[in-house]
């Protein structure tokens, strides 16, 4: 999941810096600010467990990642046009937040260390709460998804 968020920070700050609509700017900056600090977690976690320090994934890792975008797309959204990049930023952040979300599912319905299945359960309803609000989810609308996500998986 860290290699994950590294990408998810990556796209993140663009939508940072380059998001037209004000509220997907500061949906971004919250992106980068939740995935940073739950990678610092993941770290300190780790060097907890184990000496060596974490492994990179290899690029094969990577792309049987669900969600990790492709090159293409990061390139796709680092050359936006300005006013198609609000677009474009929605559609690829809400396809790898829906990958994080599936890991994040295999997790927590998993036998593994009860602090990753916590910390999985945060993961995927933050991540489905951030797809329901780049999607303009308000409202009843958003309190019922926020319910069922925090029981099931529902993209």
């Amino acid at each position: 999941m860290a290699t994950h968020h590294e990408q998810g920070i990556e796209l993140a700050k663009l939508g940072q810096q380059r998001a037209q609509d004000p509220h997907l700017r500061a949906l971004a900056a919250l992106m980068v600010a939740s995935q940073q600090g739950e990678n610092r977690i993941f770290d300190r976690w780790w060097r907890g467990w184990f000496s060596e320090p974490m492994a990179l994934c290899s690029s094969e890792e990577r792309a049987a990642m669900p969600g990790y975008l492709t090159p293409a797309q990061m390139a796709d959204a680092r050359n936006a046009a300005d006013g198609e990049f609000d677009a474009v930023f929605v559609r690829l952040m809400s396809l790898h937040h829906a990958g994080a979300v599936q890991m994040a599912d295999n997790q927590w319905h998993s036998s593994g260390d009860p602090r990753l299945r916590l910390m999985a359960h945060a993961i995927r309803h933050e991540q489905q709460g951030e797809i329901a609000l780049m999607n303009n989810v308000t409202g009843i609308e958003a309190v019922r998804q926020a319910t069922r996500n925090m029981l099931a998986n529902n993209l």
